[in-house]
């Protein structure tokens, strides 16, 4: 194929149907109809003289073909809207967009009410789409497009390709019920005490324990959960000790009665960052929004 043969505008259709896997929807994001849509696709699929993208039960798929070429074609397709925008000044208030963030119930309590007051006021036609994201970095969803930015304290090894920031640092402490019966929260009454667990992967492995040799003592947990949220409710009412990250703690006391202790047990830090692919990491939308969270 001649570079003179190469239409940008069909690019930008693949671009948005490797994205939404869907041709109404991208026909709605590129702000066409859909038979404009399909019309692009039976011409991409000339152009590159492959189906390109097939129909599934869900949707579309790309082919064999279309998935060996997507990080180039979309590398191209970001280079090609940034030499366009570059002279125009960015101002978020313009920003007519959707940014979706694989995180936490965690991540999302402690940060996203702020932050949102912020984006509403700053830019107020972004749209902001949470998603869960447990154990695994969403490393696909984040390389289709499908997931602009992945927050957590999990993720381990970075993939090739993809850029990392830190956001902020939390430490563990401990929460009861105002009235519980342990007056005080020392080793002895740690190991002493039921105790409510979040447990992203629904096992009870926790790994803290107390002693050597036969005098080991590790946590009687009574109670898992995946929500962050429900223990807030499950605390005024049982006898429960909860070790969780502070923020998040802090956060259940701005509205239920609790009393918080330090943490008798070394639990380590939190270290939370956020991680994005190569093919949003100039785009000016992200960005801002990259700084925003920074800042936040």
């Amino acid at each position: 194929m001649h570079i003179n043969q190469i239409d940008l505008n069909l690019l930008k259709v693949a671009a948005s149907l490797y994205k939404r896997r869907n041709v109404s929807k991208a026909a709605e994001d590129l702000g066409l109809s859909q038979s404009a849509v399909s019309h692009a696709l039976s011409r991409l699929r000339d152009q590159f003289q492959d189906p390109m993208f097939v129909r599934t039960a869900k949707g579309i798929a790309p082919t064999e073909f279309a998935r060996s070429i997507q990080t180039e074609l979309l590398e191209l397709v970001h280079r090609v809207e940034l030499l366009a925008n570059r002279k125009e000044k960015f101002d978020p208030k313009d920003v007519k967009s959707r940014l979706t963030l694989a995180t936490t119930e965690y991540f999302e309590l402690v940060v996203m009410a702020g932050l949102q007051r912020k984006i509403s006021r700053d830019a107020p036609n972004l749209q902001l789409s949470m998603r869960p994201t447990v154990g695994d970095l969403p490393k696909r969803e984040l390389e289709e497009g499908k997931v602009d930015i992945a927050i957590a304290g999990f993720y381990r090894d970075l993939p090739e390709g993809f850029y990392q920031a830190k956001l902020f640092s939390d430490t563990f402490s401990c929460a009861t019920r105002q009235g519980h019966p342990v007056k005080k929260l020392g080793i002895s009454e740690y190991f002493d005490s039921d105790h409510a667990l979040i447990t992203l992967q629904g096992d009870f492995r926790d790994g803290i324990e107390y002693g050597t040799g036969k005098r080991k003592r590790f946590r009687h947990i009574t109670y898992g959960t995946f929500s962050f949220t429900s223990l807030a409710w499950i605390l005024q009412e049982t006898d429960l000790v909860l070790t969780a990250p502070n923020l998040l703690l802090e956060k259940y006391r701005r509205y239920f009665p609790m009393k918080i202790w330090p943490c008798p047990v070394d639990m380590g830090t939190i270290d939370v960052r956020m991680i994005w692919h190569a093919q949003t990491h100039e785009d000016p939308v992200r960005i801002w929004f990259r700084d925003q969270l920074r800042d936040h």
